[in-house]
Parts: structure tokens; sequence; C-alpha cells
């Protein structure tokens, strides 16, 4: 049984702190206990808490800043905020089924598929525009590389199940 199953609260904080820690130091790389603001959102779903890119710049990063703005976030008030993250569930993933329903609004014809360009439309002019770094990164996850279409069932599938894993680690 591991410390998150058997209930105790003094155990749970144990096993949250970590895994947060073993999250952080994957990205601080100068083991100096600071990442990088822009790690944070990464940090956070590798730990399986979705928040938007909206809620990160105007709700987490200023609450994990020192009382001087800072391109870096330290380990204790990362760890800080992420507790409270996690044991509220704020930032829980959608599920499959949400996922699906949202993915065939942009799929009228039932194609099960969206072309990659148009994806990427969507994603850098609607909502909360995605950076190139994300965009690449959902491409390089999400699209087919002999079509160039992104076939959403199989993305939901290993997207869920990706954090499956992150929550079960």
């Amino acid at each position: 049984m591991t410390a998150a199953a058997d209930g105790s609260s003094s155990d749970m904080d144990a096993y949250l702190r970590g895994r947060i820690k073993g999250a952080f130091d994957m990205f601080d790389k100068d083991r100096k206990g600071c990442v990088i603001q822009e790690e944070v959102s990464t940090i956070m779903r590798y730990l399986g808490a979705y928040p938007s890119e909206k809620d990160i710049i105007k709700k987490i990063l200023p609450e994990m800043q020192e009382d001087e703005p800072s391109t870096f976030v330290t380990y204790d008030r990362f760890e800080k905020k992420m507790l409270e993250v996690l044991y509220s569930h704020e930032y829980e993933p959608d599920t499959d089924e949400t996922l699906l329903v949202a993915f065939r609004v942009l799929d009228p014809e039932k194609k099960g598929y969206i072309d990659a360009d148009v994806m990427k439309d969507l994603l850098v002019t609607k909502g909360t525009p995605f950076r190139e770094k994300e965009l690449e990164g959902f491409m390089h996850v999400a699209k087919d590389g002999e079509t160039g279409r992104v076939y959403y069932e199989d993305y939901i599938s290993l997207l869920t199940h990706d954090v499956d894993d992150a929550n079960n680690k």
C-alpha cells in the first residue's frame, strides 16, 4: 500500500511532497532550487493539474513570485501552491467524454479527424493562444506523421492514458 492509499494526512502530505519534488527536480537542471516561470505549467500538468494559461499568468504565478517579480519560481513557493492545487482538485483534467464532445464540435462531418493546419489555426487564434513551444509539443504528439491529421479519438486515448499514468505515480 502506498502512503497515499492508507489515508493519513501526514502520509498523504509526504507522498505529494515527494511527487512534487521529483517533478520539480526534473526541470531544475542547475540544482539551484528554482525553475524558470515558463516551466511551471509543464510541471503542474505532469503532476495532474491542468490550469489554463490565463490562470497560470493571472493567478498562479503571482502567488509563486517573490515580493519582487522574477522570471524564476523557487521550490518552496512552488510546493506550497502545488499542494494547495492538488488538495483543492481545482485543475483536474477533463474527462475523455468531455474532450470527445469538444473535438466533435470541430468535426461536424464526423470524419474522425481534424486537419493539422485547421487545428493549429484554432490553437493560436481562439481562446488563450498556445505559445509556439506548446503548439510544437501538441502537434508532435497529436498529428499523424503520414496524413498530417489529428485523429482526435487516438489523441484523447493517449492523453487520458498519460493522465492516468501521472496520477498513479
